[in-house]
């Protein structure tokens, strides 16, 4: 099940295709690379655009949150057995 942490990462990143690949994100000041990207969706939580992703980082789950009208992102979710 995931478990909620909601909190403010940095990610690292490239533009393929004109589209954003996170490759690294920062978080509880350590790197996460990320292996596989397995879901991108764009949400609308009230009026404010997010993109969410789905990350595979050494075989954890992760669920990262771009806020586009703050340009901030968020840990959502940690998957956890």
């Amino acid at each position: 099940m995931y478990q909620r942490i909601h909190e403010t990462i940095s990610v690292i990143g490239v533009y393929k295709e004109a589209a954003f690949v996170p490759k690294k994100f920062l978080w509880n000041s350590r790197v996460y690379r990320v292996d596989e990207i397995t879901f991108v969706t764009n949400v609308r939580d009230g009026g404010v655009q997010k993109r969410m992703y789905s990350l595979i980082s050494k075989g954890n789950a992760y669920r990262v949150v771009f806020n586009r009208d703050e340009e901030t992102w968020k840990l959502e979710e940690v998957w956890c057995d």
